[in-house]
């Protein structure tokens, strides 16, 4: 399997739980073209430029991160049929996705702008699945199996109304890896993923830490 390939797949095994969400009168927008896996259900929440400030940008990250095309498909569950987002409403989205160069770590974003309290209701889903999908195939059928963040890391997120996050490594690829954080800051919720493929722990804790601080910075601004 090619360096780019393992990297897609692992874009579209963790991330990005989610794209969900029904519109305020009980209807439905339709999928965007830029989403092509949406789970049962679910539907797109329209693109929303008033969230794209909000989201991490490359200048946030270190030296060598560019924003990439890759994230343009999601899938919405970290394993089959179970979606994080399930239920949910929101009336907004934005995401975002950066490679690095040279090669071996991604960086991914979506934000939602949710209804009542679903913010919330995300992340105790997501804290949920991530326990119940560790080692469990996803549609790709690419498994991680889950374990709490480092302290360091963690503490990143101390800061958020809620918060939950995980670092995942590949079942039968131990070279890649991920780290998750999905954090709720009044309606506003967002996940973000750092993959690395034979990154050094320590080198994507790093990662994870800038990035996570980044994402929350954004919600609160």
């Amino acid at each position: 399997m090619t360096h780019r390939r393992r990297w897609v797949l692992a874009a579209l095994a963790v991330a990005l739980l989610l794209v969900a969400c029904s519109d305020d009168d009980g209807g439905s927008d339709p999928p965007s073209t830029s989403s092509s896996v949406p789970g049962p259900t679910n539907t797109i929440a329209p693109d929303d430029p008033a969230l794209t400030a909000r989201l991490i940008t490359a200048e946030d990250l270190p030296e060598g991160f560019a924003p990439t095309e890759d994230v343009d498909t999601t899938i919405t569950a970290f394993c089959a049929g179970q979606d994080a987002a399930a239920g949910l409403s929101a009336d907004g989205r934005a995401i975002v996705g950066f490679t690095r160069t040279p090669a071996g770590a991604s960086v991914i974003e979506v934000v939602f702008r949710f209804e009542g309290d679903d913010a919330a209701q995300f992340v105790s889903q997501a804290e949920q699945l991530l326990t119940s999908c560790s080692e469990v195939p996803d549609a790709t059928g690419l498994a991680f199996t889950y374990e709490s963040l480092s302290e360091p890391v963690a503490a990143t997120l101390e800061g958020a109304d809620s918060s939950a996050g995980r670092v995942g490594t590949s079942v039968g690829s131990g070279g890649l890896t991920v780290e998750i954080a999905v954090i709720q800051q009044g309606d506003l919720g967002a996940l973000v993923a750092v993959l690395g493929l034979d990154e050094p722990r320590t080198a994507l804790d790093d990662l994870a830490s800038t990035a996570f601080t980044a994402a929350l910075d954004g919600l609160v601004r």
